[in-house]
């Protein structure tokens, strides 16, 4: 009885091993999911922005922008970026906000991220809702 109830065992665990895991309805192969353990997930990008109205977006909110007050962190200088009272990104850099690029943008989770450049170098970062 113990021979056949560990042979039992072995075969439910090595059927288990080959089952076919439900992936989580989406839009398509593109999202948030959820991977195996010890990967917290992975993203992808919902939409793909168009280039022109993005940077439109970004240069009329650093048009309306001020710096704030600089603050020191172990990794440097920080400079934040305020919109009213709202702070919509950071410098790393002290630099002029007319002055500044927009280079690599993505759509993420809390919304559109924006690397912002000055002299061919990222410098700073810019958030947009």
């Amino acid at each position: 009885m113990k021979t056949y109830a560990s042979t039992l065992l072995a075969v439910i665990l090595a059927a288990g091993s080959f089952a076919a895991v439900a992936q989580p309805p989406g839009p398509g192969p593109w999202g948030w999911r959820f991977g195996p353990p010890g990967f917290y997930g992975f993203y992808y990008q919902e939409k793909q922005l168009d280039r022109a109205t993005f940077e439109k977006k970004a240069k009329a909110i650093l048009d309306g922008a001020s710096k704030g007050t600089p603050w020191n962190t172990p990794a440097g200088t920080r400079v934040p970026i305020q919109s009213e009272k709202d702070v919509v990104g950071n410098l790393w850099e002290d630099k002029d906000l007319k002055s500044l690029g927009v280079g690599a943008y993505w759509a993420g989770r809390f919304g559109t991220m924006a690397e912002l450049t000055a002299d061919g170098k990222v410098v700073g970062m810019l958030w947009i809702k």
